[in-house]
């Protein structure tokens, strides 16, 4: 997917505790062309840093290992102050009300991310077009 501005593929900062989980998300992206990994953060920390850095245009945040306080923070900080969508992942619950009423885009089940991810992406960085 290249975005209808003309800006080319769609800048992703993943930010995930687990390093595992952030290579297997950087490998999925990157055999999808329309995405460009920029960043990757372990922590929300590291990923509010990355993300004035970097400048992406959507991120892809696992909220479940964060608790309320952290959860609403970085969404905020991420979707109010930097002005990039999130795709939140993490489980259903109290979880997915946080993080859509901290201002995610979408939500994303860990269960269901696989087929719905790429759709979510792309929704999200054609919301910033």
């Amino acid at each position: 997917m290249v975005r209808d501005d003309g800006a080319g593929p769609a800048r992703v900062l993943i930010a995930d505790q687990d390093p595992r989980v952030r290579a297997a998300l950087r490998a999925f992206l990157r055999a999808h062309p329309g995405f460009d990994v920029v960043a990757e953060a372990g922590s929300s920390t590291a990923a509010l840093t990355l993300a004035r850095e970097c400048g992406p245009t959507v991120a892809l945040v696992d909220v479940s290992q964060l608790d309320k306080g952290e959860r609403l923070e970085l969404v905020r900080a991420l979707t109010g102050e930097l002005r990039i969508p999130v795709v939140a992942i993490g489980f259903e619950g109290r979880v997915r009300a946080g993080a859509l009423e901290a201002g995610a885009f979408r939500f994303l089940d860990k269960g269901s991310v696989s087929d719905l991810l790429l759709p979510a992406l792309e929704q999200a960085a054609e919301h910033v077009a």
